[in-house]
Protein backbone atom coordinates (compact mmCIF):
# COMPACT_ATOMS: atom_id res chain seq x y z
CA UNK A 1 0.00 0.00 0.00
CA UNK A 2 1.31 3.47 -0.91
CA UNK A 3 1.08 6.27 1.64
CA UNK A 4 2.54 9.68 0.65
CA UNK A 5 4.22 7.92 -2.25
CA UNK A 6 5.91 5.32 -0.01
CA UNK A 7 5.12 1.62 -0.02
CA UNK A 8 4.16 0.29 3.43
CA UNK A 9 3.34 -3.39 3.86
CA UNK A 10 -0.40 -3.91 4.35
CA UNK A 11 -0.09 -5.87 7.65
CA UNK A 12 1.63 -2.92 9.31
CA UNK A 13 -1.00 -0.50 8.02
CA UNK A 14 -3.72 -2.80 9.40
CA UNK A 15 -1.97 -3.06 12.77
CA UNK A 16 -1.55 0.71 13.06
CA UNK A 17 -5.16 1.28 12.00
CA UNK A 18 -6.42 -1.29 14.49
CA UNK A 19 -4.40 0.23 17.35
CA UNK A 20 -5.52 3.76 16.49
CA UNK A 21 -9.18 2.71 16.27
CA UNK A 22 -8.96 0.90 19.59
CA UNK A 23 -7.28 3.88 21.27
CA UNK A 24 -9.81 6.35 19.86
CA UNK A 25 -12.71 4.10 20.90
CA UNK A 26 -11.44 3.90 24.47
CA UNK A 27 -11.02 7.69 24.62
CA UNK A 28 -14.59 8.24 23.49
CA UNK A 29 -15.89 5.60 25.87
CA UNK A 30 -14.20 7.36 28.79
CA UNK A 31 -15.33 10.80 27.61
CA UNK A 32 -19.00 9.76 27.91
CA UNK A 33 -18.61 10.29 31.65
CA UNK A 34 -18.52 14.04 30.96
CA UNK A 35 -22.29 13.94 31.32
CA UNK A 36 -22.12 12.35 34.77
CA UNK A 37 -21.46 14.92 37.49
CA UNK A 38 -20.71 12.21 40.05
CA UNK A 39 -18.18 10.43 37.83
CA UNK A 40 -14.59 11.40 38.56
CA UNK A 41 -13.34 9.80 35.35
CA UNK A 42 -14.93 12.59 33.35
CA UNK A 43 -12.53 15.11 34.87
CA UNK A 44 -9.65 12.96 33.68
CA UNK A 45 -10.74 11.80 30.27
CA UNK A 46 -13.15 14.45 29.03
CA UNK A 47 -12.14 15.15 25.42
CA UNK A 48 -13.44 16.95 22.40
CA UNK A 49 -12.96 15.32 18.95
CA UNK A 50 -9.94 17.46 18.01
CA UNK A 51 -8.02 16.62 21.19
CA UNK A 52 -9.01 12.97 20.85
CA UNK A 53 -7.52 12.85 17.34
CA UNK A 54 -4.37 14.65 18.48
CA UNK A 55 -3.94 12.18 21.33
CA UNK A 56 -4.46 9.29 18.93
CA UNK A 57 -1.78 10.70 16.63
CA UNK A 58 0.56 11.05 19.62
CA UNK A 59 -0.20 7.46 20.59
CA UNK A 60 0.69 6.22 17.08
CA UNK A 61 3.90 8.23 17.22
CA UNK A 62 4.84 6.51 20.50
CA UNK A 63 4.03 3.00 19.26
CA UNK A 64 5.80 3.58 15.94
CA UNK A 65 8.88 4.97 17.71
CA UNK A 66 8.90 1.87 19.91
CA UNK A 67 9.09 -0.36 16.85
CA UNK A 68 5.68 -2.02 17.16
CA UNK A 69 5.12 -1.88 13.39
CA UNK A 70 8.23 -3.70 12.17
CA UNK A 71 8.82 -7.15 10.71
CA UNK A 72 10.66 -8.16 13.89
CA UNK A 73 7.50 -7.85 16.00
CA UNK A 74 5.74 -10.34 13.72
CA UNK A 75 8.50 -12.97 13.95
CA UNK A 76 7.83 -13.98 17.54
CA UNK A 77 6.27 -13.08 20.85
CA UNK A 78 9.49 -11.99 22.63
CA UNK A 79 10.38 -9.10 20.24
CA UNK A 80 6.77 -7.90 20.38
CA UNK A 81 6.66 -8.01 24.19
CA UNK A 82 9.91 -6.04 24.46
CA UNK A 83 8.62 -3.24 22.29
CA UNK A 84 5.13 -3.36 23.81
CA UNK A 85 6.49 -2.79 27.33
CA UNK A 86 8.57 0.13 26.08
CA UNK A 87 5.53 1.68 24.38
CA UNK A 88 3.55 1.25 27.60
CA UNK A 89 6.14 3.18 29.60
CA UNK A 90 6.51 5.89 26.95
CA UNK A 91 2.76 6.35 26.99
CA UNK A 92 2.20 6.10 30.75
CA UNK A 93 5.04 8.10 32.28
CA UNK A 94 4.80 11.35 30.21
CA UNK A 95 0.99 11.34 30.36
CA UNK A 96 0.86 10.94 34.13
CA UNK A 97 3.70 13.44 34.63
CA UNK A 98 2.07 16.16 32.48
CA UNK A 99 -1.33 15.59 34.10
CA UNK A 100 0.08 15.74 37.64
CA UNK A 101 2.10 18.88 36.84
CA UNK A 102 -0.90 20.73 35.40
CA UNK A 103 -3.04 19.85 38.41
CA UNK A 104 -0.24 20.84 40.80
CA UNK A 105 0.30 24.22 39.11
CA UNK A 106 -3.44 24.84 39.30
CA UNK A 107 -3.34 24.20 43.04
CA UNK A 108 -5.62 21.14 42.77
CA UNK A 109 -5.20 17.72 44.37
CA UNK A 110 -3.89 15.27 41.81
CA UNK A 111 -3.06 11.99 43.57
CA UNK A 112 -6.45 10.34 43.04
CA UNK A 113 -6.66 11.46 39.44
CA UNK A 114 -3.16 10.15 38.72
CA UNK A 115 -4.21 6.78 40.11
CA UNK A 116 -7.33 6.68 37.95
CA UNK A 117 -5.39 7.75 34.88
CA UNK A 118 -2.73 5.10 35.51
CA UNK A 119 -5.42 2.45 35.89
CA UNK A 120 -7.17 3.60 32.70
CA UNK A 121 -3.95 3.46 30.66
CA UNK A 122 -3.07 0.05 32.13
CA UNK A 123 -6.49 -1.38 31.26
CA UNK A 124 -6.20 0.04 27.75
CA UNK A 125 -2.72 -1.41 27.23
CA UNK A 126 -3.91 -4.83 28.41
CA UNK A 127 -6.77 -4.64 25.95
CA UNK A 128 -4.36 -3.53 23.25
CA UNK A 129 -2.02 -6.39 24.14
CA UNK A 130 -4.79 -8.96 23.77
CA UNK A 131 -5.94 -7.62 20.40
CA UNK A 132 -2.39 -7.24 19.06
CA UNK A 133 -1.40 -10.75 20.18
CA UNK A 134 -4.42 -12.16 18.34
CA UNK A 135 -3.59 -10.08 15.26
CA UNK A 136 0.04 -11.20 15.26
CA UNK A 137 -1.07 -14.81 15.53
CA UNK A 138 -3.39 -14.31 12.58
CA UNK A 139 -0.72 -12.59 10.46
CA UNK A 140 1.68 -15.47 11.12
CA UNK A 141 -0.63 -17.83 9.23
CA UNK A 142 0.38 -18.59 5.63
CA UNK A 143 -3.07 -17.90 4.17
CA UNK A 144 -2.90 -14.16 4.96
CA UNK A 145 0.53 -13.56 3.41
CA UNK A 146 1.01 -12.13 -0.07
CA UNK A 147 1.85 -15.07 -2.33
CA UNK A 148 4.85 -14.40 -4.61
CA UNK A 149 5.89 -16.30 -7.74
CA UNK A 150 9.46 -15.63 -8.91
CA UNK A 151 9.86 -15.78 -12.69
CA UNK A 152 13.49 -16.21 -13.67
CA UNK A 153 16.66 -18.19 -13.19
CA UNK A 154 20.26 -17.52 -12.30
CA UNK A 155 21.82 -15.21 -9.73
CA UNK A 156 19.02 -12.63 -9.49
CA UNK A 157 16.28 -15.24 -9.08
CA UNK A 158 18.32 -17.09 -6.46
CA UNK A 159 18.91 -13.89 -4.50
CA UNK A 160 15.25 -12.99 -4.57
CA UNK A 161 14.23 -16.51 -3.53
CA UNK A 162 16.59 -16.41 -0.54
CA UNK A 163 15.23 -12.98 0.42
CA UNK A 164 11.62 -14.14 0.31
CA UNK A 165 12.36 -17.21 2.40
CA UNK A 166 14.13 -15.17 5.09
CA UNK A 167 12.61 -14.79 8.53
CA UNK A 168 12.06 -11.02 8.13
CA UNK A 169 9.44 -11.35 5.39
CA UNK A 170 6.49 -12.01 7.68
CA UNK A 171 3.96 -10.60 5.20
CA UNK A 172 5.26 -12.41 2.11
CA UNK A 173 5.21 -16.05 1.08
CA UNK A 174 7.39 -17.48 -1.68
CA UNK A 175 5.31 -20.13 -3.45
CA UNK A 176 7.64 -21.11 -6.30
CA UNK A 177 10.48 -20.03 -8.58
CA UNK A 178 9.96 -20.95 -12.23
CA UNK A 179 12.07 -20.43 -15.33
CA UNK A 180 10.52 -18.24 -18.04
CA UNK A 181 8.56 -20.39 -20.53
CA UNK A 182 9.84 -20.27 -24.12
CA UNK A 183 8.54 -17.49 -26.30
CA UNK A 184 6.84 -18.72 -29.53
CA UNK A 185 9.18 -18.27 -32.47
CA UNK A 186 6.75 -16.13 -34.45
CA UNK A 187 6.35 -13.65 -31.62
CA UNK A 188 10.06 -13.68 -30.73
CA UNK A 189 10.90 -12.83 -34.36
CA UNK A 190 8.23 -10.23 -35.00
CA UNK A 191 8.01 -8.72 -31.52
CA UNK A 192 4.22 -8.82 -31.84
CA UNK A 193 2.44 -8.67 -28.47
CA UNK A 194 -0.86 -9.95 -29.86
CA UNK A 195 -2.51 -12.39 -27.48
CA UNK A 196 -3.51 -15.84 -28.59
CA UNK A 197 -7.19 -16.56 -28.43
CA UNK A 198 -7.18 -19.22 -25.76
CA UNK A 199 -8.81 -19.69 -22.40
CA UNK A 200 -5.62 -19.74 -20.36
CA UNK A 201 -1.90 -19.29 -21.03
CA UNK A 202 0.61 -21.69 -19.37
CA UNK A 203 1.97 -19.02 -16.99
CA UNK A 204 -1.52 -17.94 -15.99
CA UNK A 205 -2.46 -21.56 -15.35
CA UNK A 206 0.52 -21.97 -13.00
CA UNK A 207 -0.21 -18.69 -11.23
CA UNK A 208 -3.86 -19.59 -10.75
CA UNK A 209 -3.12 -23.07 -9.48
CA UNK A 210 -0.74 -21.60 -6.88
CA UNK A 211 -3.17 -18.74 -6.00
CA UNK A 212 -0.41 -16.19 -6.77
CA UNK A 213 -0.93 -12.54 -5.81
CA UNK A 214 2.18 -11.17 -7.54
CA UNK A 215 4.72 -12.32 -10.12
CA UNK A 216 8.20 -10.86 -9.72
CA UNK A 217 10.35 -10.97 -12.86
CA UNK A 218 13.95 -11.72 -11.83
CA UNK A 219 16.05 -12.02 -14.98
CA UNK A 220 18.54 -9.89 -16.90
CA UNK A 221 17.34 -10.94 -20.36
CA UNK A 222 13.96 -9.30 -20.86
CA UNK A 223 13.83 -10.53 -24.48
CA UNK A 224 13.36 -14.09 -23.25
CA UNK A 225 10.19 -13.21 -21.34
CA UNK A 226 6.72 -14.23 -22.57
CA UNK A 227 5.31 -10.71 -22.52
CA UNK A 228 1.91 -11.78 -23.82
CA UNK A 229 1.58 -14.27 -20.94
CA UNK A 230 2.62 -11.66 -18.35
CA UNK A 231 0.06 -9.24 -19.75
CA UNK A 232 -2.57 -11.97 -19.58
CA UNK A 233 -1.73 -12.44 -15.89
CA UNK A 234 -2.14 -8.69 -15.26
CA UNK A 235 -5.49 -8.70 -17.06
CA UNK A 236 -6.61 -11.44 -14.64
CA UNK A 237 -5.72 -9.40 -11.54
CA UNK A 238 -2.23 -10.75 -10.80
CA UNK A 239 0.38 -8.01 -10.21
CA UNK A 240 3.54 -8.20 -12.33
CA UNK A 241 6.61 -6.43 -10.92
CA UNK A 242 10.23 -6.12 -11.99
CA UNK A 243 13.01 -7.25 -9.65
CA UNK A 244 14.48 -3.77 -9.06
CA UNK A 245 11.10 -2.26 -8.18
CA UNK A 246 10.18 -5.17 -5.89
CA UNK A 247 13.57 -5.16 -4.16
CA UNK A 248 13.45 -1.43 -3.50
CA UNK A 249 9.88 -1.66 -2.23
CA UNK A 250 10.40 -4.58 0.17
CA UNK A 251 13.99 -4.14 1.36
CA UNK A 252 14.27 -0.33 1.46
CA UNK A 253 17.46 -0.61 -0.63
CA UNK A 254 18.64 -0.01 -4.16
CA UNK A 255 20.36 -3.09 -5.59
CA UNK A 256 23.04 -1.09 -7.36
CA UNK A 257 25.00 -4.24 -8.27
CA UNK A 258 22.21 -5.25 -10.67
CA UNK A 259 21.22 -1.75 -11.78
CA UNK A 260 22.74 -0.26 -14.90
CA UNK A 261 23.14 3.46 -15.65
CA UNK A 262 19.90 3.33 -17.66
CA UNK A 263 17.95 2.29 -14.57
CA UNK A 264 19.31 5.24 -12.57
CA UNK A 265 18.53 7.63 -15.42
CA UNK A 266 14.98 6.48 -16.18
CA UNK A 267 13.64 5.32 -12.80
CA UNK A 268 11.46 7.55 -10.64
CA UNK A 269 13.21 9.64 -8.01
CA UNK A 270 16.66 11.27 -7.79
CA UNK A 271 14.93 14.66 -8.05
CA UNK A 272 17.00 17.18 -6.08
CA UNK A 273 15.49 20.57 -6.93
CA UNK A 274 16.24 23.90 -5.30
CA UNK A 275 12.85 24.47 -3.60
CA UNK A 276 13.15 21.08 -1.95
CA UNK A 277 16.68 21.86 -0.76
CA UNK A 278 15.57 25.25 0.62
CA UNK A 279 12.66 23.68 2.52
CA UNK A 280 14.93 21.04 3.99
CA UNK A 281 17.49 23.68 5.02
CA UNK A 282 14.79 25.62 6.91
CA UNK A 283 13.58 22.43 8.61
CA UNK A 284 17.16 21.48 9.54
CA UNK A 285 17.76 24.86 11.17
CA UNK A 286 14.52 24.76 13.19
CA UNK A 287 14.92 21.13 14.32
CA UNK A 288 18.58 21.65 15.26
CA UNK A 289 17.80 24.67 17.45
CA UNK A 290 15.00 22.72 19.17
CA UNK A 291 17.26 19.73 19.80
CA UNK A 292 20.06 21.97 21.07
CA UNK A 293 17.76 23.42 23.72
CA UNK A 294 16.23 20.05 24.54
CA UNK A 295 19.56 18.28 24.98
CA UNK A 296 21.42 21.10 26.75
CA UNK A 297 21.40 19.36 30.19
CA UNK A 298 22.62 16.12 28.56
CA UNK A 299 25.34 18.02 26.69
CA UNK A 300 26.61 19.61 29.91
CA UNK A 301 26.56 16.25 31.76
CA UNK A 302 28.51 14.59 28.92
CA UNK A 303 31.12 17.35 28.92
CA UNK A 304 31.63 16.86 32.66
CA UNK A 305 31.85 13.05 32.36
CA UNK A 306 34.46 13.19 29.58
CA UNK A 307 36.52 15.75 31.50
CA UNK A 308 36.48 13.64 34.68
CA UNK A 309 37.41 10.35 33.00
CA UNK A 310 40.44 11.20 30.89
CA UNK A 311 42.65 14.14 29.95
CA UNK A 312 42.30 15.62 26.53
CA UNK A 313 39.84 17.66 24.51
CA UNK A 314 36.08 17.36 25.07
CA UNK A 315 35.24 17.55 21.41
CA UNK A 316 36.73 15.68 18.50
CA UNK A 317 37.04 17.31 15.09
CA UNK A 318 37.77 15.29 12.01
CA UNK A 319 37.70 15.82 8.25
CA UNK A 320 34.70 14.32 6.46
CA UNK A 321 33.39 14.36 2.88
CA UNK A 322 30.21 16.39 2.41
CA UNK A 323 27.92 17.60 -0.36
CA UNK A 324 29.46 17.16 -3.85
CA UNK A 325 32.70 15.92 -2.31
CA UNK A 326 33.46 19.09 -0.32
CA UNK A 327 35.64 18.52 2.75
CA UNK A 328 34.49 19.84 6.13
CA UNK A 329 35.35 19.18 9.77
CA UNK A 330 32.73 17.34 11.80
CA UNK A 331 32.11 17.95 15.52
CA UNK A 332 31.67 15.00 17.89
CA UNK A 333 32.16 14.24 21.56
CA UNK A 334 35.50 12.49 22.01
CA UNK A 335 34.82 8.79 22.67
CA UNK A 336 38.33 7.35 22.12
CA UNK A 337 41.70 7.78 23.74
CA UNK A 338 43.75 10.70 22.45
CA UNK A 339 46.33 8.24 21.01
CA UNK A 340 43.71 6.20 19.11
CA UNK A 341 45.51 6.77 15.79
CA UNK A 342 48.98 7.66 16.98
CA UNK A 343 50.53 6.02 13.90
CA UNK A 344 48.58 8.39 11.64
CA UNK A 345 46.75 5.59 9.79
CA UNK A 346 42.92 5.78 9.83
CA UNK A 347 41.22 2.61 11.10
CA UNK A 348 37.64 1.35 10.98
CA UNK A 349 35.79 1.45 14.32
CA UNK A 350 34.97 -2.16 15.23
CA UNK A 351 32.75 -3.82 17.81
CA UNK A 352 34.42 -3.79 21.25
CA UNK A 353 37.11 -1.41 19.99
CA UNK A 354 39.83 -1.16 22.69
CA UNK A 355 40.50 2.47 21.79
CA UNK A 356 37.08 3.51 23.11
CA UNK A 357 36.95 4.90 26.68
CA UNK A 358 34.37 3.80 29.26
CA UNK A 359 32.35 7.00 28.87
CA UNK A 360 32.94 6.79 25.13
CA UNK A 361 31.44 3.31 25.01
CA UNK A 362 28.26 4.56 26.66
CA UNK A 363 27.86 7.73 24.59
CA UNK A 364 28.51 5.77 21.36
CA UNK A 365 25.93 3.15 22.33
CA UNK A 366 23.34 5.84 23.10
CA UNK A 367 24.46 7.93 20.07
CA UNK A 368 25.19 10.87 22.38
CA UNK A 369 28.56 11.37 20.70
CA UNK A 370 26.71 12.54 17.57
CA UNK A 371 24.90 15.46 19.28
CA UNK A 372 27.64 18.11 18.64
CA UNK A 373 27.06 17.60 14.91
CA UNK A 374 24.13 19.97 15.43
CA UNK A 375 26.83 22.66 15.07
CA UNK A 376 27.58 21.33 11.57
CA UNK A 377 23.87 21.38 10.71
CA UNK A 378 23.51 24.99 11.85
CA UNK A 379 26.61 25.89 9.84
CA UNK A 380 25.13 24.28 6.72
CA UNK A 381 27.77 21.54 6.31
CA UNK A 382 25.32 18.79 7.23
CA UNK A 383 21.62 18.07 7.29
CA UNK A 384 19.76 16.51 10.21
CA UNK A 385 18.84 13.58 7.93
CA UNK A 386 21.22 12.16 5.33
CA UNK A 387 23.97 9.61 4.65
CA UNK A 388 26.64 9.30 7.31
CA UNK A 389 29.67 11.49 6.41
CA UNK A 390 32.78 9.39 5.80
CA UNK A 391 36.47 10.22 6.11
CA UNK A 392 38.34 11.20 2.90
CA UNK A 393 40.84 8.35 3.37
CA UNK A 394 38.06 5.74 3.26
CA UNK A 395 36.11 7.54 0.53
CA UNK A 396 39.10 7.31 -1.80
CA UNK A 397 39.22 3.54 -1.21
CA UNK A 398 35.49 2.93 -1.43
CA UNK A 399 34.88 4.90 -4.64
CA UNK A 400 37.41 2.60 -6.35
CA UNK A 401 35.82 -0.59 -5.01
CA UNK A 402 32.09 0.15 -5.03
CA UNK A 403 30.13 1.34 -8.10
CA UNK A 404 27.96 4.45 -7.75
CA UNK A 405 29.54 5.30 -4.39
CA UNK A 406 29.81 8.97 -5.37
CA UNK A 407 26.01 9.26 -5.65
CA UNK A 408 25.70 9.34 -1.86
CA UNK A 409 27.52 12.70 -1.91
CA UNK A 410 24.81 14.35 -4.01
CA UNK A 411 22.88 15.16 -0.81
CA UNK A 412 24.18 16.61 2.43
CA UNK A 413 25.40 14.08 5.01
CA UNK A 414 23.29 13.74 8.14
CA UNK A 415 23.40 13.08 11.87
CA UNK A 416 20.96 10.23 11.32
CA UNK A 417 19.78 8.63 8.12
CA UNK A 418 18.11 5.71 6.36
CA UNK A 419 21.26 3.58 6.48
CA UNK A 420 21.94 4.48 10.13
CA UNK A 421 18.51 3.27 11.30
CA UNK A 422 18.61 0.08 9.21
CA UNK A 423 22.25 -1.04 9.53
CA UNK A 424 24.94 -0.84 12.22
CA UNK A 425 28.09 1.28 12.10
CA UNK A 426 30.21 0.29 9.10
CA UNK A 427 33.49 -1.43 9.94
CA UNK A 428 34.52 -2.87 6.56
CA UNK A 429 34.16 -2.53 2.81
CA UNK A 430 31.32 -5.10 2.87
CA UNK A 431 29.50 -2.96 5.45
CA UNK A 432 30.01 0.06 3.20
CA UNK A 433 28.38 -1.82 0.30
CA UNK A 434 25.38 -2.72 2.45
CA UNK A 435 24.99 0.85 3.72
CA UNK A 436 25.34 2.29 0.20
CA UNK A 437 22.26 0.28 -0.84
CA UNK A 438 20.31 2.13 1.86
CA UNK A 439 21.95 5.50 1.10
CA UNK A 440 21.00 5.24 -2.59
CA UNK A 441 17.41 4.48 -1.57
CA UNK A 442 17.44 7.72 0.44
CA UNK A 443 18.97 9.76 -2.40
CA UNK A 444 16.37 8.32 -4.79
CA UNK A 445 13.34 8.81 -2.51
CA UNK A 446 14.34 11.78 -0.35
CA UNK A 447 11.41 13.90 0.81
CA UNK A 448 9.95 15.22 4.06
CA UNK A 449 7.82 12.12 4.66
CA UNK A 450 10.88 9.84 4.51
CA UNK A 451 12.78 12.25 6.79
CA UNK A 452 9.98 12.07 9.37
CA UNK A 453 9.99 8.26 9.16
CA UNK A 454 13.76 8.26 9.78
CA UNK A 455 13.40 10.55 12.81
CA UNK A 456 10.77 8.22 14.29
CA UNK A 457 12.96 5.16 13.69
CA UNK A 458 15.94 6.95 15.24
CA UNK A 459 14.08 7.02 18.55
CA UNK A 460 13.84 3.22 18.45
CA UNK A 461 17.53 2.87 17.53
CA UNK A 462 18.55 5.04 20.50
CA UNK A 463 16.21 3.38 23.00
CA UNK A 464 17.34 -0.13 22.06
CA UNK A 465 20.96 0.84 21.34
CA UNK A 466 20.69 -0.87 17.95
CA UNK A 467 23.72 -0.96 15.70
CA UNK A 468 26.13 0.77 18.12
CA UNK A 469 29.81 -0.14 18.18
Amino acid sequence: MKIFGRYIALPFVLLAGLDASLFLSVLYTLSLTNHCKGCYMGAVAGLDPVRALLLTAAFLLVTTSSGLYTAETLKGFAPFLKRFLLAWQLLLIPTVAVFALTKFLAGLPFGWYVGVLTLAITIFMMLLFTVRAAMIWLLSKPFVRRRILVLGNGEIADRLTNFLEGSDQAHLRHVRTVAPPPVPAAIATSGNLALHVQSETPLLAVARSLRVDEIVVATRDMRSLPMYELLECKLHGIAVTGFMTFWERESGQVDFLHAGPDWFAFSDGFLLNQPQRALKRAADFAVSLAFLVLFLPLILATILAIRLESPGPIFYRQERVGLNGRIFRVWKFRSMRTDAESDGVPKWAGAGDSRVTRIGRFIRKARIDEIPQIINVLAGDMSFIGPRPERPFFVEQLREMIPYYELRHRVKPGITGWAQVNYPYGASVDDARQKLAYDLYYVKNNDMFLDIAILVRTVRVILFAEGAR
